[in-house]
């Protein structure tokens, strides 16, 4: 009698310790967390003192467009307009927001960004930046010209953000140019803007030299033209 007494009280003893050892056991491996949409925590948070991929220099600011503003009430006695009761044209938004490059202009960089503009720009927007491209001569809407006094004035971060964002007809192209090359065709399109403006006078002897034997070459080639079709 003893001894089956003494079976119990070991076989009790054990079902108490591995009651007790199983009560301890954690269920995270089994019973993982679950959040709802939005909830706190349930978002990778960014680790403290990451950096972007890639120059953050290359990386303006979003540029403002602001809308000039209207002209003022012509003064008694002022002249009235032309046509009466006309409006006067519309006054056209100016972009506004960082200028400048984040890095000094060399030729290997206007290079660069000469070859990217003729494959990424050029069909639209022209070979002088003026928006005679090809698929505008076919009938496809004209880009505007570089050459506006809009454009002209518009700070380099706003050309950066059309480039990467797109704008009207015009898609992003943030897939076919690098933060880089963007910056290097904004470059070339300075120089376009230049170009068409530049005062021959300010030239080097030698840049003035060749701008000249340049222009007598196209007037040679344009009066031999003229004369085979005569």
């Amino acid at each position: 009698m003893l001894k089956h007494r003494g079976r119990a009280l070991i076989l009790s003893l054990l079902v108490a310790g591995g009651a007790v050892a199983a009560s301890g056991c954690r269920q995270d491996m089994h019973d993982n967390p679950r959040y709802e949409p939005y909830e706190a925590g349930s978002h990778r948070e960014i680790p403290e003192g990451t950096v972007a991929r890639g120059a953050i220099d290359t990386n303006p600011s979003a540029p403002k467009v602001v809308q000039a503003a209207a002209s003022p009430t012509p003064a008694a006695g002022a002249a009235a307009p032309a046509v009466p009761g006309a409006t006067p044209a519309p006054v056209s938004a100016v972009p506004v927001g960082e200028d400048g490059l984040p890095f000094r202009i060399t030729k290997q960089i206007l290079d660069r960004g000469q070859n990217r503009y003729n494959i990424s720009c050029l069909p639209c927007h022209g070979a002088l930046g003026d928006g005679n491209g090809m698929i505008a001569l076919r009938g496809i809407r004209r880009p505007p010209s570089y050459h506006d006094e809009r454009l002209r004035k518009a700070p380099t971060s706003y050309f950066y953000d059309v480039i990467t964002n797109g704008f009207g007809a015009m898609s992003n192209y943030a897939d076919q140019l690098t933060p880089e090359d963007r910056w290097k065709v904004i470059a070339y399109i300075r120089v376009l803007q230049l170009s068409q403006r530049a005062d021959g006078n300010q030239l080097k002897e030698g840049d003035r030299q060749k701008l000249e034997e340049a222009e007598h070459a196209t007037e040679g080639h344009q009066t031999a033209g003229g004369h085979s079709n005569q």
